[in-house]
């Protein structure tokens, strides 16, 4: 909640997946787990069973000295400037998933997803996609609409276009385009707004942004047989526009240490436009 009233009802990222180039002789594609934690630093009191309130920023393997240790597993949660931060450190193979989330005081919401490895393996040129969840609930459940914004506009002169139906939607940095989430009757409205390095879908990073209707049993896209994310099954052509509605937001992250990549942490800003 921000000021009194409701934003989010859910999120999470419940998809994260990998796909290695086909020239490297390295396997080839997986579908990574996302409940195994690994111990990071983290020192303060717990005030909570896997809770605790770090007495300064936590440090995991993204942050200075970048080692893969420390005495805690679960989550951090500490004050940086005018933000409180939730981070915690994940575990899968030789991988190390850093997932975060900022709240500033403005409103601003901040899920952020950091990548890592321990092994010589993660040398091969490769492409990481993680999929957030994000179920708002504008002050309301219901009454709910997606707007997408471009500038310059797609056509008609207006910047913006209403989602009446479900739809996926690509990034496209070219057209500012971003996506606003309003309540139809009170007007509060918030913007997703993608990262400076969340990257655009590929024929295996499969989308950008769905738009779907609310559905208590899609949470994720169990069951799927393969490694890539379905959210595609969803889209039923449902009515969107004046609903209870879910936005599915991909980042993808390309994973090559010899060109020095300068950022290995993706994720979109949500915050309030008008609140």
């Amino acid at each position: 909640m921000y000021k009194g009233k409701t934003v989010l009802y859910q999120a999470g990222a419940p998809i994260l997946n990998v796909k290695y180039d086909p020239a490297e002789n390295c396997p080839n594609e997986f579908r990574d787990n996302e409940n195994a934690e690994w111990p990071f630093t983290c020192d303060g009191r717990d005030v909570a069973q896997g809770f605790r309130f770090c007495n300064q920023p936590a440090k995991t393997i993204l942050d200075p000295p970048h080692t893969d240790d420390g005495s805690f597993t679960g989550v951090a949660v500490y004050v940086d400037g005018l933000e409180v931060v939730l981070k915690s450190e994940l575990a899968w193979g030789w991988y190390r998933y850093i997932t975060e989330w900022r709240f500033h005081v403005d409103g601003t919401l901040r899920p952020m997803f950091g990548f890592a490895g321990t092994s010589s393996v993660v040398c091969c040129l490769h492409h990481h996609h993680v999929y957030w969840r994000f179920d708002f609930d504008i002050v309301t459940p219901g009454n709910n609409l997606v707007r997408e914004f471009n500038k310059p506009p797609l056509f008609d002169d207006t910047n913006y276009h209403d989602k009446i139906y479900e739809i996926r939607r690509p990034k496209d940095p070219a057209r500012h385009r971003h996506w606003e989430i309003s309540n139809t009757r009170t007007r509060d409205t918030y913007g997703l707004f993608p990262g400076p390095n969340d990257g655009t879908l590929d024929s295996y990073g499969v989308g950008d942004l769905w738009v779907l209707r609310y559905h208590p049993s899609e949470i994720d896209d169990c069951p799927n047989p393969g490694t890539m994310a379905d959210i595609d099954k969803f889209l039923n052509g449902e009515l969107v526009r004046d609903k209870d509605v879910v936005l599915w937001y991909g980042a993808h992250f390309t994973h090559d240490q010899a060109h020095g990549e300068t950022s290995h942490i993706v994720g979109p800003d949500i915050r309030p436009l008008r609140w």
